[in-house]
């Protein structure tokens, strides 16, 4: 029986690890409405608190949102993972261990002065492109980060 139950545990295991591989940063909703009945809601109370960026090229990635978006390193494990914070938004740089894919997503960010930033990209000869209201280029790994002036809302 024992022999079964770590058989299936594996196999559950190597299954979901390849699927869960994001986790969530709490941070603060203007005007959100929570509900007072617990449970009225699937995920009534659930908040964000990190979001999890899966890499297999840490240090590049690291030095990338550090140095060039001004990221805020709240603690680090180096080579392995860095908590860190981007306009207010906790994300959490790892390592891809234990076959965990590499993470896929675009990160909107919105910056008053963006001159700065486009010209040590274009410095580092990262290619910036302009679509509406959005300077686009793209981390090390390929994810799209799109800069604007203020928030914009797809309407």
């Amino acid at each position: 029986m024992r022999r079964n139950y770590y058989k299936i545990y594996n196999c559950a295991y190597i299954l979901l690890k390849g699927i869960l591989t994001m986790t969530v940063t709490e941070f603060p909703i203007a005007n959100r409405v929570v509900s007072d009945a617990a449970g009225s809601e699937p995920a009534a109370g659930a908040t964000c608190y990190s979001v999890t960026i899966f890499t297999n090229r840490w240090r590049e990635m690291r030095d990338f949102y550090v140095d060039i978006l001004s990221a805020e390193v709240v603690s680090e494990h180096p080579d392995r993972y860095c908590e860190m914070r981007i306009g207010g938004v906790p994300l959490c740089l790892r390592r891809s261990e234990c076959g965990e894919m590499v993470s896929y997503f675009h990160l909107y960010l919105a910056l008053k002065n963006r001159e700065p930033v486009l010209n040590e990209l274009r410095k580092r000869g990262i290619i910036v492109t302009n679509v509406g209201p959005y300077t686009n280029f793209r981390d090390p790994e390929g994810r799209v980060i799109k800069i604007s002036d203020s928030t914009t809302m797809v309407g």
